[in-house]
């Protein structure tokens, strides 16, 4: 299966809609982060810090749909819970995504989902950590 996306990560989305959560007394009330992806913009979303899956998964579609509120494309391909989520992509547009307990799992795992999707130079571009969205975004070594 091949799916394209852009370079291009809402980061500003995310920020702003965890600022318009109430402020949660400890990260750990927080576990919940997601990834959304539009097959239309070709964008990914993250989101990390919510109390529930629902409410994390509820996040990243409306960062997805915040430009565009017609977008039918925005998906849900991955939600973690204390965890890292990160996503992979191939020069070739072939993405995958993966969670693990650490950043290096999470990253790991992504590269792996994208190569089994036929990518065949598969690089982490982004991973998001919950609780406390710790973000990394891989240098193109």
């Amino acid at each position: 299966m091949k799916r394209g996306f852009a370079r291009a990560v809402r980061i500003a989305s995310m920020l702003a809609a965890a600022a318009a959560l109430p402020a949660l007394a400890d990260d750990r009330d927080a576990p919940w982060g997601a990834i959304a992806f539009s097959t239309l913009h070709d964008n990914s979303y993250f989101v990390s810090g919510y109390p529930t899956q629902g409410d994390a998964e509820a996040a990243a579609l409306a960062s997805c749909r915040e430009g565009d509120p017609d977008d039918t494309t925005c998906t849900i391909p991955l939600s973690y819970h204390n965890a890292c989520g990160a996503i992979a992509e191939a020069s070739d547009k072939t993405w995958g995504t993966g969670w693990g307990a650490t950043q290096d799992l999470a990253m790991q795992w992504a590269v792996k989902t994208c190569r089994d999707y036929g990518g065949a130079d598969c690089k982490a571009q982004m991973v998001v950590c919950s609780p406390g969205g710790a973000l990394l975004i891989p240098g193109d070594g």
